[in-house]
């Protein structure tokens, strides 16, 4: 099973802090659920998504809908480049000092080691069917986000949130 030193070697190869949160006990009982992927391989392949429009629903709310829809807020005019959106999303993410991602345990009301409720995803998404981490990073998104792969690895991944 991979450690929390993989997952935030992973964080850092984007350019982000290491900031995974990682509770043995969750990444254990997800093993067992079926599917081709690792939660490793998995959050490497969905990392890139945090820079992007949602990839099933591209009005959903996450964080390049956030500054794509107020690019003067980030110092951006609207029509800044996927590069420079990225740029923004990197720096307003590696400068939250509450970034947290955490692998989304089953369960009706999740909550992290240290008490914190995680909130499951806002489409009905499952652990069952996905990876699925929460991505707390409150100065940055102030509502809950979600970065998502499909177990089988058959879908792109996506992210989004609520605001």
């Amino acid at each position: 099973m991979a450690s929390a030193a993989d997952f935030n070697e992973a964080l850092r190869k984007q350019g982000l802090p290491p900031a995974y949160r990682f509770e043995a006990e969750v990444h254990q009982a997800q093993l067992a659920l079926p599917g081709s992927l690792d939660a490793l391989e998995a959050f490497r392949r969905s990392l890139p998504a945090l820079f992007e429009p949602c990839r099933i629903d591209p009005n959903r709310e996450g964080f390049a809908a956030m500054v794509t829809s107020q690019p003067e807020s980030f110092g951006l005019t609207a029509s800044a480049s996927g590069d420079q959106i990225h740029a923004v999303i990197l720096q307003g993410l590696a400068a939250d000092p509450d970034l947290a991602f955490h692998l989304l345990p089953a369960g009706e009301e999740p909550q992290a080691a240290e008490g914190m409720r995680l909130f499951p995803p806002e489409q009905g998404e499952t652990v069952e069917d996905y990876w699925i981490w929460t991505v707390r990073c409150p100065a940055f998104f102030p509502g809950p986000a979600w970065l998502l792969q499909r177990r089988d690895g058959q879908e792109p991944p996506y992210t989004y949130g609520t605001l």
